[in-house]
Protein backbone atom coordinates (compact mmCIF):
# COMPACT_ATOMS: atom_id res chain seq x y z
CA UNK A 1 0.00 0.00 0.00
CA UNK A 2 2.85 2.42 0.85
CA UNK A 3 4.46 1.60 -2.48
CA UNK A 4 1.21 2.46 -4.33
CA UNK A 5 1.00 5.80 -2.50
CA UNK A 6 4.56 6.63 -3.55
CA UNK A 7 3.80 5.72 -7.15
CA UNK A 8 0.62 7.85 -7.17
CA UNK A 9 2.54 10.78 -5.71
CA UNK A 10 5.28 10.40 -8.33
CA UNK A 11 2.67 10.26 -11.12
CA UNK A 12 0.97 13.37 -9.74
CA UNK A 13 4.28 15.24 -9.62
CA UNK A 14 5.11 14.25 -13.19
CA UNK A 15 1.66 15.31 -14.42
CA UNK A 16 2.15 18.73 -12.79
CA UNK A 17 5.53 19.11 -14.50
CA UNK A 18 4.00 18.14 -17.86
CA UNK A 19 1.23 20.70 -17.38
CA UNK A 20 3.77 23.39 -16.47
CA UNK A 21 5.88 22.65 -19.55
CA UNK A 22 2.81 22.61 -21.80
CA UNK A 23 1.80 26.02 -20.45
CA UNK A 24 5.30 27.42 -21.02
CA UNK A 25 5.28 25.99 -24.53
CA UNK A 26 1.96 27.70 -25.33
CA UNK A 27 3.21 31.04 -24.00
CA UNK A 28 6.39 30.76 -26.04
CA UNK A 29 4.37 29.90 -29.15
CA UNK A 30 2.05 32.89 -28.66
CA UNK A 31 4.93 35.32 -28.14
CA UNK A 32 7.07 33.96 -30.97
CA UNK A 33 6.18 36.82 -33.33
CA UNK A 34 6.51 39.58 -30.74
CA UNK A 35 9.81 41.40 -30.36
CA UNK A 36 9.56 42.69 -26.82
CA UNK A 37 12.46 45.11 -27.07
CA UNK A 38 11.58 46.71 -30.43
CA UNK A 39 9.67 49.66 -28.98
CA UNK A 40 12.40 50.42 -26.47
CA UNK A 41 15.07 50.51 -29.16
CA UNK A 42 13.18 52.14 -32.03
CA UNK A 43 10.68 54.51 -30.45
CA UNK A 44 11.93 55.52 -27.01
CA UNK A 45 14.69 58.09 -26.61
CA UNK A 46 17.45 56.16 -24.79
CA UNK A 47 18.16 59.18 -22.60
CA UNK A 48 14.77 58.64 -20.94
CA UNK A 49 15.70 55.08 -19.96
CA UNK A 50 19.15 56.15 -18.81
CA UNK A 51 17.73 59.00 -16.71
CA UNK A 52 15.20 56.64 -15.14
CA UNK A 53 17.95 54.17 -14.21
CA UNK A 54 20.06 56.92 -12.67
CA UNK A 55 17.14 58.54 -10.85
CA UNK A 56 15.96 55.37 -9.14
CA UNK A 57 19.02 54.31 -7.21
CA UNK A 58 21.52 53.63 -9.95
CA UNK A 59 19.40 50.87 -11.45
CA UNK A 60 21.75 48.74 -13.57
CA UNK A 61 21.61 49.69 -17.24
CA UNK A 62 22.41 46.08 -18.08
CA UNK A 63 18.89 45.23 -16.86
CA UNK A 64 17.42 47.61 -19.46
CA UNK A 65 19.88 47.41 -22.36
CA UNK A 66 22.06 44.54 -23.55
CA UNK A 67 25.81 45.06 -24.16
CA UNK A 68 25.46 46.07 -27.81
CA UNK A 69 22.77 48.65 -26.99
CA UNK A 70 24.88 50.07 -24.16
CA UNK A 71 27.68 50.54 -26.71
CA UNK A 72 25.27 52.01 -29.27
CA UNK A 73 23.71 54.40 -26.75
CA UNK A 74 26.95 55.49 -25.08
CA UNK A 75 26.16 59.06 -26.10
CA UNK A 76 22.85 58.90 -24.21
CA UNK A 77 24.50 57.44 -21.12
CA UNK A 78 27.02 60.28 -21.08
CA UNK A 79 24.46 63.00 -21.84
CA UNK A 80 21.54 62.09 -19.56
CA UNK A 81 21.52 62.59 -15.83
CA UNK A 82 18.79 61.81 -13.30
CA UNK A 83 17.16 65.20 -13.98
CA UNK A 84 16.96 64.79 -17.76
CA UNK A 85 13.76 66.30 -19.20
CA UNK A 86 12.55 65.31 -22.65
Amino acid sequence: EARNAQIRKKISTLEERIHKHDTQKEIKKKLAGVALSTSKVNYLDPRISVAWCKKFGDFALSKVFNKSLITKFKWAIEEADEDFRF
